[in-house]
């Protein structure tokens, strides 16, 4: 087999390779984002059952803090406030429908990341198809001409003289250069 066929292979194996991890990656990305839409997904349907309750006159709840204590959530009007981290850090008071407004939002932001990291995804997946096809594709026809040349040789026929086998050579003495410097052959 030449060099030359055999180094495309390669590159196409690591273009598959690199593809792979690449969509590896995404797919990780997506899951994580996937998390977060689902934390808001439930933020987003407690906040419309308080908004309810408070509709009716019956908003209340509790609140847990952890090692099993919770507090008590009544509001002080008819629709109760809730602070919402609006980004970078910074909280902000909202009312209960200020912040589903902000939650439904941004649940559909990160959806549409979503959507963005699929198209990706797909793309990605239709580039190793393709190249994962012409790497096959590759190596049959490396692998065909490799067995056609035996076949040729085989059958060249009587009158051909068989190839001597090469002598086996001695290595090359190593050389020194002046005095007793040390080349990289020592």
């Amino acid at each position: 087999m030449s060099s030359e066929p055999r180094a495309e292979l390669q590159r196409l194996a690591r273009i598959v390779e690199r593809s792979r991890q690449r969509l590896e990656e995404l797919d990780r990305r997506k899951q994580g984002v996937l998390e977060v839409v689902e934390d808001h997904r439930r933020t987003a349907a407690v906040l419309t059952s308080l908004l309810e309750s408070a509709n009716t006159g019956t908003a209340s709840g509790h609140v847990g803090i952890g090692a099993g204590v919770s507090l008590p959530l009544a509001p002080s009007d008819a629709e109760g406030r809730s602070i919402v981290d609006l980004g970078s850090g910074v909280y902000g008071e909202r009312t209960w429908s200020g912040a589903l407004e902000v939650t439904l939002q941004r649940q559909k932001d990160l959806e549409s990341i979503v959507n963005d990291l699929e198209a990706r995804m797909s793309e990605l997946e239709e580039d190793v198809a393709q190249h994962a096809i012409a790497f096959n594709a590759m190596a049959e026809s490396i692998e065909s001409d490799a067995k056609a040349e035996p076949a040729a040789t085989e059958t060249g026929g009587p009158d051909e003289p068989e190839p001597e086998p090469e002598e086996k050579r001695a290595p090359a003495p190593r050389r020194r250069r002046f005095g007793s410097e040390l080349t990289l052959d020592d």
